[in-house]
């Protein structure tokens, strides 16, 4: 059906996230990008955490490819701590 990403960034903040976002042309009104069919992002207790649903990995996959370099800098440019993310293949979604 599609895969699930969840990051979750103790210590990471959403003005982190907003710098992220717009450094990698994310921000302001932009569309998703292709293949991806939700994405949100919040806090919980002191960490940042960001999910997203894609279509399929290979779609996730080619996003990655594409920010590339570019994304990584973006993330080390604002400083957001060590964080860790979880993938699972999605059984079930209800829109």
């Amino acid at each position: 059906m599609g895969i699930a990403i969840i990051v979750e960034i103790p210590g990471g903040t959403l003005e982190q996230y907003d710098r992220v976002n717009k450094a990698m042309g994310l921000a302001d009104g932009k569309e998703a990008p292709p293949g991806m069919i939700v994405h949100f992002a919040g806090l919980a207790g002191d960490s940042l955490v960001v999910i997203d649903v894609w279509e399929s990995r290979e779609a996730y996959e080619s996003h990655l490819a594409e920010i590339g370099e570019e994304g990584r800098a973006a993330v080390r440019k604002v400083g957001l701590p060590p964080y860790t993310h979880r993938e699972f293949e999605v059984y079930n979604m209800v829109k």
